[in-house]
């Protein structure tokens, strides 16, 4: 029994090491070495995340990052997903298909109003959230958000393991389990999930949201 104990061990050990591929340094995780760091200095040398820090740098947010504050950081993948939508949205706007939303097309003003919608003040880790709803303002008093654990399942070599993750829910409008039964909801919650959890830097937590979550949350619909 001790052998199979330390067998799953090694096998979560290293599906950690996949998941969590943003805290890799040189082959390795060094989780007391980024403790020391700042949070944009971590968010700095992570290679999906540079575009988030450009847009940190282009909104002069740096010392708001460094604050006393947990920012659940969208990816790279996040901001071109963003970008996309964004495009779509301004192709139907001037019914140009050739038009295109880049990076430059944002403002200061807008980087901070969408970076502020990932940014909470104090440390929010696991052991602030429960299995139940539970709501969050984010730095700019704007929005309502749940942030809760949820079980998540792990089979690794048909080993299966129980582990946490957090649930990340920005409600537009009511929630959706609010919406009455036969109305339309066309306000639809936004759902994802944090891919690497509790980065403590010398400043303030990091969580890493999934590649899937748009930069801002913003949802592009049709109607």
């Amino acid at each position: 029994m001790k052998y199979i104990h330390l067998l799953l061990l090694l096998l979560l050990a290293l599906a950690g090491c996949k998941k969590d591929n943003y805290l890799v340094n040189e082959g390795g995780t060094d989780l007391e070495r980024i403790r020391k760091m700042s949070t944009y200095d971590f968010l700095r040398e992570s290679k999906v995340l540079d575009t988030v820090v450009l847009l940190i740098d282009r909104a002069g947010m740096k010392d708001e990052i460094n604050g006393d504050i947990t920012f659940f950081s969208p990816t790279t993948y996040g901001v071109n997903a963003f970008l996309k939508q964004q495009t779509l949205a301004l192709q139907r706007r001037t019914n140009d298909e050739n038009i295109k939303f880049t990076l430059d097309s944002l403002s200061a003003d807008s980087i901070k109003f969408y970076l502020r919608r990932h940014i909470f003040k104090g440390v929010i880790d696991k052991k602030a959230l429960t299995y139940t709803k539970k709501s969050f303002t984010n730095v700019s008093g704007e929005g309502n958000y749940y942030i809760n654990l949820e079980k998540y399942y792990i089979d690794v070599s048909g080993i299966r393991s129980t582990t946490n993750r957090i649930q990340f829910r920005r409600i537009f409008g009511q929630p959706d389990e609010d919406v009455p039964e036969g109305v339309e909801n066309r306000e639809p919650d936004f759902y994802t999930y944090v891919q690497t959890s509790e980065v403590r830097t010398a400043t303030g937590m990091v969580h890493v949201l999934d590649a899937d979550a748009n930069y801002g949350f913003y949802i592009y619909r049709e109607n």
